[in-house]
């Protein structure tokens, strides 16, 4: 997403999608502190851990 986001500059945004991401939690988790769905992977980013079932 920073890539996406950020065009030349992405160390200027660094932080903006972290920010983003707590805020996605705070709505979409029962416990923003524990991440179930929406969980950090420590130097890559982030991943949707959720489980999909085909409709």
């Amino acid at each position: 997403m920073l890539e996406l986001t950020a065009g030349s500059d992405p160390q200027a945004f660094d932080r903006s999608i972290d920010s983003q991401v707590s805020r996605l939690r705070k709505k979409i988790e029962t416990d923003p502190r524990r991440p179930q769905l929406l969980k950090t992977v420590w130097g890559n980013g982030y991943i949707l851990a959720a489980e999909v079932h085909p409709a």
